[in-house]
């Protein structure tokens, strides 16, 4: 394998991959989003676009099809495509301007796609008069060296170049833009990494441009041939991984939050597990139906959100249920006993929290007869903040489970202590 191979492969795989883990996403959102679709097919024509750059893939299209050529065409369409693709995402990401700049306005879908029908219809029509691929001693091919000095093939490959410059160019200032005017935080950083990558992206067109410019006015380029390919591999490389980077750091977030929900799901099964079989008829039956597994908790991320949302509301529910069956001094002896024990503050709070569920939910389940109407206030406030919620609840989850709290609940219900 030579050094080529392996930067192609650099490009091609982690490319793959992104895709592959954003077609995950998709197929599991509950509703469209145009902004991280046209991501997700910018970069499934890149991806195709750097496929089509393995030389083991250009000789099997070859060998199959018989046209030394094959893959070169739709190599360069599938690059502009996603270049243009690429200002879609960035600005469907991007705050809107009031009033909105001209620059700005040739980000949308309209003019994209009109710059994107001429260019790649011009690029179409005069592929058929660049100069025949030269092939290398090795078997290679390479398109724009045969292109050196040929008029022809010099305004195809302008056709090609100059829309992902331009198209670079506009996600470079929209991405910096956003970045200037966004908080500190996660999506600053993607829109910087992405800015970097586009401008480092943007000097690729450049690269080739003074390359074919020499060749027209027959001066000898001053990188030898090898070099020139190291170079115009190097380029790509150096785009795809900062704007893979960007726009996958807020990806990264969002598995984070993910595995935090996985973990309150894994850490909440106790304390509603016990609680759901005091709530209504329906809610037994759909807890039957539809409770996940443990399993099911702690493998799939895909929907932790809603079911951890789920979790929360249910164990809220049942705790006002149980009210009926929480004397009023309850909430304080209980707090009393936490305390006794060497607990402070929320530790203290979240097992006296416990402590309340525990001796109501028992008297529940027993058939003692409720103390109504309650006077106690709800046992569980929640908040907007369902992060806040669920960790607050995991506390009084944890302690709920603790089997050294059998003692403490017997202390309570045998004896009055002081608050």
């Amino acid at each position: 394998m030579t050094s080529e191979d392996l930067l192609n492969l650099l490009m091609v795989i982690p490319l793959w991959l992104v895709v592959a883990f954003r077609t995950y996403v998709r197929n599991g959102r509950s509703e469209p989003n145009p902004g991280q679709d046209a991501l997700l097919f910018t970069f499934a024509t890149l991806a195709l676009a750097a496929t089509l750059r393995v030389p083991s893939v250009v000789h099997a299209l070859a060998d199959a099809t018989g046209v030394r050529d094959i893959a070169i065409l739709p190599r360069h369409l599938a690059v502009m495509a996603s270049c243009l693709l690429l200002v879609g995402w960035v600005d469907s990401a991007t705050p809107p301007h009031n009033p909105k700049p001209w620059w700005r306005r040739l980000a949308g879908p309209r003019p994209r796609l009109i710059f994107g029908v001429i260019t790649a219809g011009a690029a179409i029509v005069t592929f058929g008069g660049a100069a025949p691929v030269p092939l290398a001693a090795n078997g290679d091919v390479d398109f724009t060296a045969g292109q050196y000095g040929d008029t022809d093939g010099t305004v195809y490959l302008l056709l090609y170049l100059v829309p992902i410059g331009v198209a670079l160019a506009l996600s470079a200032a929209l991405c910096h833009a956003a970045a200037t005017r966004a908080a500190p935080g996660a999506y600053r950083i993607c829109m910087r990494l992405m800015a970097a990558g586009c401008v480092i992206g943007g000097s690729y067109p450049l690269f080739r441009i003074t390359y074919l410019t020499y060749g027209l006015t027959g001066s000898e380029f001053p990188l030898t041939a090898a070099e020139f390919d190291l170079v115009g591999t190097l380029i790509p490389l150096a785009t795809i991984l900062p704007v893979i980077a960007g726009s996958s750091i807020r990806g990264f977030d969002v598995v984070g939050r993910a595995r935090r929900n996985r973990r309150a799901l894994i850490r909440l099964r106790p304390l509603w597990a016990d609680l759901v079989f005091v709530l209504s008829p329906d809610k037994i039956r759909d807890y039957l139906a539809n409770g996940t597994s443990p399993a099911h908790d702690r493998w799939r991320l895909r929907g932790a959100y809603n079911r951890l949302d789920a979790r929360v509301v249910d164990i809220s529910d049942a705790a006002f249920e149980l009210l009926p069956w929480i004397d009023e001094d309850l909430p304080a002896r209980a707090l009393a006993v936490a305390r006794a024990h060497g607990l402070t503050a929320d530790d203290a709070n979240a097992a006296a929290t416990a402590l309340c569920l525990r001796v109501a939910r028992r008297r529940a389940v027993d058939g003692e007869p409720p103390a109504c109407p309650s006077t106690v206030e709800p046992l569980l406030e929640l908040r907007d903040d369902q992060e806040a919620n669920a960790q607050w609840l995991t506390s009084v989850s944890t302690y709920y489970a603790f089997e050294w709290l059998d003692g403490l609940e017997k202390e309570l219900t045998e004896e009055k202590v002081p608050a």
